[in-house]
């Protein structure tokens, strides 16, 4: 009988772009600006500057570019420190299984750069990368490992890229994936929030999964029931394994689930800034007269920020923290009228008027829309730890991330102002045309600072027309989205 492994690598060997929906198409391009401009963003983080000064210091090579700073290293040094810039504020992009981005995005970039592909070469392995490392994070879902810190989606998903760019038949592509999964990461949340241990999350592993590939392109062999033998991951990790993620292929994308933050920190928060947003410059809202802010939630948002309470010290906080926090992110947002990386700075977090309006935030549970976000998830749980997902049988065109919250203002003078929303901008389920202007708004504010803007223009119009692209118009690409005054 032909195992799970095996099934994904004739999968993996035989997909080109002419099976690619042009939905799907659409949907990686947006992934691409998105994770490129949680890059640039993450180059101004404390974490990102340590890893990029790091990095620089390796020397040993010109395959691949950092960016946004144009210098050459590696290829597996690139992709360390591009991944963890993209993940250094938590700004990322996630689907149905976890958080694929990193890997599906700048992996395949660096690679396209040293061995030369064209645009559409590069979109297949990109979504090839998404859809595999997705079903493998999906398969155990129920299980211990959740899906921020669910670190095995990055090699898996690299390995993936790599063996499509480097062209591997079916038994390597298969050995890949099973090298990359002989000992998948069981992130721990020590160091999570008190320090910078996030970055590293995707920067060390990544690497791994390519370097897996080439292995298996040499011809190493890994176990080909990596995946469904009796010691095999998803015994390992799933409670219970979930095989019917391993269903639909081909007829059913996890790209089509495929959100971007609009703003840096945890998911769970995408709709609780939402509304406070929209309240602050609607109602044209003085943070300075404003008496509470109630913010009503699901479980998901509540446990997000009691993990990271008990480290928000002032100015000393660690950054993050931040990313978890109702209160910082609600304050911040409510004041600036605006949430990017520059709300997330170590200079912001020194405001004492800040942590002033956090503490007159107070944030509750909200049963109703925490049974909504369950009622709409692919994962149905029975009794017990019964769980059923099988990805044959959904239908993800009307697929939605239902993350809700509701959030109150009420000011001195008596007034006060509410809002509600149930998907975040820019998630699954909002129109096409607003999620795709929400990625190209994310690209052009995050690369202000680093870009002149005819280079930033041209940037987005390369992306938008990957599938044109040759192996040359890549490498300009890449040097586009790279600033020579950093």
């Amino acid at each position: 009988m032909s195992t799970t492994t095996a099934r994904i690598a004739e999968w993996i060997v035989q997909t080109q772009y002419s099976d690619l929906p042009r939905r799907v198409i659409e949907e990686a391009k947006n992934q691409i600006l998105s994770v490129v401009a949680a890059v640039h963003a993450g180059h101004f983080s404390e974490a990102g500057r340590m890893v990029t000064r790091t990095v620089k210091d390796w020397g040993g090579g010109k395959d691949a570019t950092l960016i946004p700073s144009g210098e050459r290293a590696s290829l597996h040094h690139a992709i360390l420190a591009n991944t963890a810039l993209s993940m250094a504020l938590d700004y990322d992009d996630y689907l149905v299984g976890g958080h694929t981005g990193h890997t599906a995005v700048l992996v395949s970039l660096a690679l396209a750069e040293k061995i030369g592909v064209s645009g559409q070469e590069f979109l297949v392995a990109q979504t090839l990368a998404n859809e595999v490392a997705g079903r493998v994070g999906a398969s155990v879902e129920t299980g211990v490992l959740d899906a921020p810190r669910r670190g095995v989606v990055h090699p898996v998903g690299a390995a993936v890229s790599a063996a499509k760019l480097l062209d591997l038949d079916e038994a390597a592509a298969g050995a890949a994936i099973a090298l990359a999964l002989t000992q998948p990461p069981r992130s721990l949340t020590a160091g999570w929030a008190s320090g910078d241990a996030r970055v590293v999350l995707a920067a060390l592993t990544a690497p791994a999964g390519v370097q897996a590939a080439q292995l298996a392109a040499s011809g190493l062999r890994g176990a080909a029931d990596v995946l469904d033998g009796p010691e095999g991951f998803s015994q390992v990790f799933g409670n219970p394994a979930l095989p019917g993620a391993y269903e639909g292929w081909g007829k059913v994308w996890l790209t089509d689930t495929l959100s971007y933050k609009a703003y840096p920190g945890a998911a769970s928060l995408g709709t609780t800034i939402d509304c406070v947003l929209a309240l602050a410059r609607q109602h044209n809202v003085d943070a300075k007269r404003v008496r509470a802010v109630h913010v009503a939630a699901g479980p998901a948002t509540v446990d997000t920020d009691a993990a990271v309470a008990p480290y928000l010290n002032g100015p000393d906080t660690p950054p993050a923290a931040l990313s978890g926090s109702v209160a910082y992110n609600v304050a911040v947002a409510l004041m600036d009228r605006d949430l990017t990386a520059r709300q997330v700075s170590r200079d912001r977090m020194r405001d004492a008027a800040l942590w002033g309006l956090m503490r007159r935030v107070h944030l509750t549970v909200d049963d109703t829309i925490g049974q909504r976000t369950a009622d709409r998830s692919l994962i149905k749980r029975g009794a017990g730890e019964s769980a059923e997902l099988n990805l044959a049988t959904v239908d993800l065109n009307g697929f939605r991330v239902s993350c809700g919250a509701r959030v109150r203002v009420e000011l001195e003078d008596g007034r006060s102002f509410e809002a509600e929303q149930e998907v975040p901008y820019g998630a699954a389920g909002r129109p096409f045309d607003e999620r795709r202007r929400s990625v190209e708004d994310k690209f052009r504010r995050e690369t202000r600072y680093t870009l002149r803007k005819e280079k930033m223009e041209r940037a987005v119009d390369m992306i938008l027309h990957m599938e044109q692209m040759n192996a040359a118009h890549l490498r300009e690409l890449v040097r586009l989205c790279c600033s020579e005054r950093v």
